[in-house]
Parts: structure tokens; sequence; C-alpha cells
């Protein structure tokens, strides 16, 4: 069986984790879109690992693929490697010739757009690189060998962007092409390669990055990253066919999070956003920046549980809000004088109607009903809990 796991929310759902604890059943762990923008926290034998760029169940020794999708920045990733061999992990690695290359021209450019626009990127180069993918000047990684063809493809991006430099672009050429000598043996057609995998019997795990709420097409837009995080992107971001995909798990918080800027509908202030932040840890794996949070968005839930094809949720996190009286719910949004159970187009001008449900002191009925509630509103059954850091702090239901 081939599984997904994608976020539901703004991200930072815990989809790490669950992809550590469900990776055993799998022989392959496969990302498909995004770079190092994205965060996964995963703990492992008592530590704490923050993974960007590699899948997080090489932790668990299974193969990890970075597929055409992704972008790739390579000095992160190298140094992801060196760390988990450091620690006695020996990263099982195979990338795409195909995935895209994020350069120090692209972080300068992902600088100077922000400051201009204020989006509240992560300033990581991600949204330039797929620009140029897009505008078909991009650098690929099956193209780094040829170092002729690094410093042309520059100068045509550093032009085209009025940042020019030609000192600068030798460097990077060569910094590029001596990372990439690195990860000679790691790079193959990916799309043929795990293709042939699954024909015969391979299971993959398909670790979604960011969530749905961020997609390109289907998330807050332009407060969105720059691919298709949903259950769609795995065919694109991949090369596979959607009848691979077996089943789509989704994971979600029992409150809402979100970095940087952006509608966030159920969002809360002051004391009580201060005291669920620092309960939660909400602050981000990549920035390091203090999240928004916020209460559970029911429209938004049903809305990406729809989108993604979603069987099964992962409730995460359940132990943050334990030993509140009530729990705050937004059920619906009223815009224009009419009541919405799905986000409108133009869900900056909704205001959530909320409902209250009683609190829970661990795992009671009273979160059962809390649970039962969600499954009700969004028509998936919920699989998977988790109340803690640890791969111990997770409970299947039957």
């Amino acid at each position: 069986m081939n599984l997904a796991v994608i976020g539901l929310q703004f991200g930072d759902e815990g989809k790490g984790k669950i992809v550590d604890y469900l990776a055993e059943d799998f022989d392959i762990i496969a990302r498909f879109c995004g770079g190092s923008n994205a965060g996964h926290s995963v703990m492992y034998e008592g530590e704490k690992f923050k993974l960007h760029l590699v899948p997080s169940g090489v932790l668990r020794g299974k193969i990890g693929v970075l597929g055409n999708g992704m972008v790739v920045d390579l000095e992160i990733l190298q140094d992801e490697v060196a760390l988990l061999k450091e620690r006695g992990i020996e990263p099982r690695l195979v990338i795409s010739s195909r995935a895209h290359i994020v350069t120090s021209f692209h972080k300068k450019m992902d600088e100077i757009e922000d400051e201009i626009r204020k989006i509240g990127t992560t300033k990581r180069g991600i949204g330039p690189t797929y620009e140029t993918k897009m505008k078909r000047i991009g650098l690929r990684m099956g193209e780094l060998f040829d170092i002729d063809l690094i410093e042309k493809r520059l100068r045509l991006i550093t032009k085209l962007w009025g940042i020019y430099d030609e000192v600068e672009i030798k460097k990077e050429s060569e910094k590029l092409y001596t990372l990439a000598q690195r990860f000679r043996d790691n790079i193959k057609d990916t799309e043929v390669w795990l293709n042939r995998a699954m024909d015969s019997g391979k299971s993959v795990l398909f670790e979604g990055s960011q969530a749905v709420l961020l997609d390109i097409d289907f998330g807050t837009y332009p407060y969105v990253t720059s691919s298709n995080t949903g259950t769609g992107g795995i065919c694109t971001g991949l090369g596979i066919s959607p009848w691979r995909i077996d089943k789509v798990i989704g994971v979600m918080k029992p409150y809402m999070t979100r970095v940087g800027r952006g509608p966030f509908p159920t969002e809360i202030f002051g004391e009580d956003a201060e005291s669920l932040r620092n309960i939660g840890g909400e602050y981000g794996a990549t920035t390091g920046r203090p999240r928004r949070v916020g209460w559970l968005d029911l429209p938004l839930l049903r809305y990406a549980v729809m989108i993604a094809g979603v069987n099964e949720i992962a409730l995460t996190k359940v132990d943050i809000l334990k030993g509140m009286k009530e729990v705050p719910v937004a059920w619906s949004y009223e815009c224009g004088g009419s009541e919405y159970l799905y986000p409108p187009f133009n869900i900056e001008k909704c205001r959530p109607i909320y409902r209250n449900f009683e609190g829970w002191n661990g795992i009671d009925d009273e979160l059962r009903r809390y649970m039962k509630m969600i499954e009700e509103a969004t028509g998936a059954k919920i699989k998977i809990i988790s109340y803690g850091a640890g791969r111990e702090d997770t409970m299947v239901i039957d």
C-alpha cells in the first residue's frame, strides 16, 4: 500500500512526527514539493531532529526520495546529511535529476522581493526558484556537472533580475559544481526509479510539506507557498499516476497556527495567544519566529479535507489544550449576511461563528466527543491521535 501524509492547516501540524511513526511499514519515503522552507521536527532516541530537506523516514533507515517537484538548497542538504552522519545515521537518499536548485541569487531576490511585498517568506529562495523554473531558465540537479552551463544559466537569471555580477557568478558556479559532486551517486531519474520500485512491490509513503491552505492554487493567495502542497502535487512532483495513491492521511491540530502574513479568521491575541503559543511550543522550526495562533477553523478544515481527498485524520497535540474548561471552534462563517460551511473566495471579509465544546483532561469522553464532532464535520475518520512529542505518545484508533 502507498500512503500520502498531507497537512490540513497552515503547516506545522506535526507531519514529521506522523511520518516517522508510520515509516516502519514502508520501504520508501518520498517528498514531492517545497524545499528548505519546510521544517519537520522528529524525536529519535531522545533527540529532536529538525529536518528541512531530508525526508523524515530516513531516521528509520528508509530510502528517502527528493522528487522533481522540490527545490533543493545543496548547502542545507549537505549540512543535514553531515548532522545525521555525526549521530550515526547514514541517510539513504535518491535525488531527482529534475529537481531545481536554489542558488544564492534566488535567496537574494527573495529578500529583495519580500522587503517590497511584505508577504513574510522564510527568505530561503523558494519562490524565486519556482519562478525561474516556470520561466524555463532554472538550474536542475542533473545539469550541475557542466560548469559552463551553470555559468550561462546564472548569467541569464541575474541579468533578467538586474543583479548581474560576473565575479559572484563564477564563485557560485564553482560552489554548485563542487557540491553536486558530493551527491553524484544519489542523483537518478526518480520518476522512473520510483515507478519501477512500486512495480516490484515496494511501498511508498508520500511526505507532504507545508499544507493545503498554503497551496499555490487552493491556499489563501497570495499568502501561500509556490508549489502544490496537496495530494495532486504528489503526481506532478514525483511523476506518478493518481491510482498509485491508496490512502490519504490528513494531519491537523485541535487549534490553528500560522507563520507569516495572510488571512487567519480564528486568530487570537493577548495573554490567551501567548499562553497557547508557549504551551504548544509554537515557534517556527525553520525561522524560529513565533507562530500566530487561533482556534480550530472547521470551514477551512472541511475545505482542506475535500481538496486533498482525505480518508483518515491524524489529530496531533491534543495534550496542549488539556485542562481547558471549554474549547472554542469556528463552526461556520458569516459573510455578507450569509452563513458558509466552506470558505468563500473572499475569506478575509468573513467572521467566524463559534461553538464551544467541553474541554478534556486526557483521552476521555470529552476528547472523544470532540473527535466525533470533527469526523461528522469533515466526513473523515480520526485514525491516529498524538499527545506528546515522542513516538510512544501516539495511538492508533481501531
